[in-house]
Parts: structure tokens; sequence; C-alpha cells
């Protein structure tokens, strides 16, 4: 049997004997793809693709038993195609019977298995498994039912609300029950809706399954609000979850696009920033990320955020580094280091490190950039014990001979930090704390997940907001001196990312 596998680079034909192409379209996702979509199929799926379609096998194959599965994937990144291949397995390869696809309307659904039934027909499939339409009984749109490898089957497809109480086709009620872009956005945007949706979903839908075991897969990606269906399903202990966002982190803790071919990574960041200048960046984090907790703040609006007003052009007046070592935070979490520049009085975030760094860590961070902005003045937040980086600042300095750095500490006060950002909000309002573009990706992330009924938000970068405008009137002679910071020839920038000898 001749089988061709289309792809970006290059377009190949292999003979295999049919056992052989049965096997690898059972055990290879790829593989079946090239077979079923043999003019669409273009890019392999990528190794989380793999994992995901591995983990909905184990499901599918399982007898008795009534998996409850939430697969979360971005929005055009496939998952409809996956869905539909899905399907395609389980009919070649499972003992399933009848299988369910409801999506918001009727008329997404259908389309769904009518994709699913060109599979069936291409040559291909035809040619390895035998023709489905010779033993067909019912043919429309919204149902096929016809015999096809030694069992009845069912596909059927229905839209949200409509009444399938009691399916029953041949003595078969569903196994398979997959729900597909069953909430639609504006549903997403009512409570009542999504209510409805889900009490239904759950009241109605799955109570129609097989006694005899019945798999459930809710397929979708998230939405920027709290009714967000699969959002309440990643909560939900009952059921398994498989949620992955458009932008993923590599071993070497570097971002790439989950899917480089697709969706190239500068192309999702070029979508990122087109959301941030209209000022929705939390369509982008939930539909494209599946981050669940966009949008918590409505306390400001991005978009009014006045644009920052200064170019690299621009001579500051002055600087200072910022330091939040995150000590008091649930988990331990990410110390932030900030350098900020002075442009007319008005303290500007420029530069910023982020992660979960150790002291000596913070200390190396900090002095670096330091160094390579000229600038003199470091401030650390001393609550508890963080006072005691200012003792080890000084020690490593001495260490390094580097001379006109100034450690500094600055205190919280009497405010609570929910307040104190709240109140920050106003400043950024007001143009008197600005954020240079460079660093606006991270500190917007920050503030659309600000959320002031919560302690143990993930606001560094929002905390150093807060403290930035008291900088020049603290140490205003610090920031503003003309004294530049030297250090010995032999104790170059690079000395700092060496090991050093101290507690750290």
């Amino acid at each position: 049997m001749e089988t061709q596998i289309s792809g970006l680079v290059e377009t190949r034909e292999e003979n295999f004997s049919t056992a052989e192409a049965i096997e690898l379209a059972r055990k290879d996702l790829n593989f079946l793809a090239g077979l079923a979509l043999q003019e669409s199929f273009q890019f392999f799926f990528p190794p989380i693709f793999l994992a995901a379609w591995q983990w909905l096998l184990g499901n599918a194959n399982a007898l008795r038993e009534f998996p409850k599965l939430a697969l979360g994937l971005p929005r055009g990144f496939g998952k409809t195609t996956v869905i539909k291949l899905f399907i395609l397995y389980c009919i070649l390869f499972t003992s399933k019977r009848m299988i369910v696809v409801i999506s918001a309307n009727v008329t997404l659904a259908e389309a769904i298995i009518m994709d699913v039934i060109s599979m069936l027909s291409s040559d291909n499939i035809r040619a390895l498994f035998g023709d489905w339409k010779i033993a067909v009984e019912i043919e429309r749109q919204d149902l096929k039912v016809f015999s096809f490898r030694g069992r009845p089957i069912i596909l059927r497809a229905a839209g949200v609300g409509t009444g399938i109480r009691g399916l029953n086709y041949k003595n078969n009620r569903p196994d398979v029950m997959i729900f597909e872009d069953a909430q639609t956005r504006e549903a997403a945007d009512s409570e009542t809706e999504s209510k409805k949706i889900y009490d239904w979903m759950l009241g109605t839908a799955m109570l129609a399954k097989s006694p005899f075991g019945c798999m459930y897969l809710f397929v979708a990606n998230m939405y920027p609000t709290p009714n967000s269906i699969l959002r309440k399903l990643k909560s939900n202990s009952s059921w398994v979850k498989y949620i992955v966002g458009g932008i993923v982190t590599n071993e070497k803790g570097e971002a790439e696009s989950l899917w480089e071919e697709l969706h190239p990574l500068s192309q999702l960041l070029t979508e990122y920033q087109t959301y941030l200048d209209a000022g929705r960046p939390e369509i982008f984090y939930s539909e494209v990320l599946n981050d669940e907790n966009a949008s918590v703040n409505n306390l400001i609006e991005i978009s009014k955020i006045p644009l920052y007003p200064y170019t690299e052009q621009d001579l500051p007046q002055g600087a200072f580094i910022l330091i939040d070592p995150a000590t008091g935070k649930v988990d331990g979490d990410l110390v932030s280091v900030g350098l900020f520049q002075m442009y007319d009085g008005v303290p500007c975030l420029v530069k910023l490190k982020e992660g979960r760094l150790s002291p000596g860590d913070t200390i190396r961070e900090a002095i670096t950039m330091a160094l390579n902005a000229n600038c003199r003045l470091i401030v650390i937040e001393s609550n508890a014990y963080q006072y005691t980086l200012k003792y080890w600042f000084e020690f490593i300095c001495q260490q390094l001979q580097i001379f006109g750095l100034e450690a500094v500490e600055i205190y919280s006060g009497s405010y609570s930090k929910n307040s104190r950002i709240i109140g920050m909000f106003k400043q950024l309002l007001a143009g008197e704390v600005r954020v240079a573009p460079a660093c606006q990706a991270s500190v917007w992330l920050q503030i659309t997940h600000f959320n002031p009924l919560k302690r143990d938000n993930n606001d560094g970068l929002l905390d150093l907001l807060t403290y930035a405008p008291r900088v020049p009137e603290m140490y205003g002679e610090f920031v503003q001196a003309s004294t530049e910071v030297v250090w010995q020839e032999d104790s170059k920038i690079e000395v700092l990312s060496s090991e050093m000898t101290s507690p750290f």
C-alpha cells in the first residue's frame, strides 16, 4: 500500500504492508493524521500534543469506567483537528459504539461529524479499513448509523440545551461524549447563561451515558471571565485536566511556542502586543495562554495608562535600583529587581529581573545591573529579615573592590501591601510613575492578575512601583549624584557570574 505524508519541508511517499500501516496508525498520531488528512496535513504534532494524545487513548480504551477529562488547548492550535482524529481513532481501534459530539449549536457539531466522515472516506482509510458506506442505515447531517469494524457505529451531533435525554440507537447509549466548544465567548460573559450550560451538561447530557462505561471529554480554551466552564472544571477534583498555553517553557527555562511551526513565538508575541496596545491583554492571557486568572483585577484599565513618552535618546536625570526580596510571600514567591531612571522628576521602570533568586544571586543581579547602568543607589525593601541584604551588599562590594554604590533600606509603613498597590494604580494613571515598553508585558500581567481580596498575589513588580515615588524624596542625593561607580580593573562585571565564597 502507498501512503503519502505531506510536510512543510518535503513530501515523501513510502510503502507499507497493510498490517504495518494499521499498526502505525494505531500507535502514531502523525501517521494517522497523514493517512486521514493527506491533503491538509502540513506540520507534525509537537511533543505536548503527542502526550495529550496518549492520555486520551489511555482513557478511550478503558472498560466499564466513566473518566471525565478536560482538555484545554489554545485557540488556533488545532484542538478541533485533534478531536476529529480522536473520533476517527475510536471508530477504527476501540470498541466504542456511540459517539456524541455536543457544541454550542448543532451546526458546529455537525461540521465535526462531517469532517470525521470525510476522513473515513479518504482513499487511504478505505484501502486499509474498508468502506464505511457499505452498511449505512441512517445518514443525516446530525446522525450517522452504520456497521463498521464488526460493530454498529453511531455518530450523533447535538447542540447545547437540545433534547438528548434518553439517547438510544440500536440499544446503544453514548459511550463517548465530547463537549467541543460547548460554551461560546458570548455565553461566558453571562453568569446566567453559563450556569444554564453547565447545569445542562451535568444534569442532562452526562446522565444519558451508557451504563457499561462512558468517556466524557470537555474541550475548550479559557475565557477571561469567572464564568468560564474550563476554569470551573480545572478546580473540580472529579475531572482530570490537561491544560496548556500557547507559550511554554523549555528545559532551559526559555519561552517557546507550544507549536513553533504552526504559530512561531515571534508571531505570538506580536499578537500579544496587539492586545496590549488595545488595552485587553487579558484576552490573550486567557484564550492563548489558557490562564484562568486573567482579568481578575478591575481596579484599573490598562488602556487608560498614559503612553510611555521617552526614548533611548532622552538622557535620565538620575537612576536607582529597587529590590523586593519577596520574604513573607506564600511559597517563597519571586524576587524582583528593577532599574528605575528619572525623567522630568518621574521614576520610570526600564529594566527588571524576576525569579527565584537566592540572596547571593539577588546581590549579584543588582550589582551587575547597577554597574551596567552607572547607577549608584540600591534600595532594598527591608521588612522582616530582609535588612540583612544591606550587610551582604556592603560585604560583597568590599570583596570585589567596588566603590561608590550605596545600599539603603525602605520600609512599607503602616499601610497594607494591597492598599499600597491600589494607591499605585492611581499614580500610574496620573503619570507619576511609568513603565518602559520593555517591562510592560510583565507588569501588565501582574496588574491583570492582581486580586485585592488575596494576600498571596504574585505582585513583586507592583510592589517595586509602590516604593519608586518615595525613593527620590528619601534618597535624592544618591539618585541624582554625578559620582561615578568605579571598580578595580580585575573586578569586572563578569566576576559577578562566578561562584563566590559566601553563605549563599
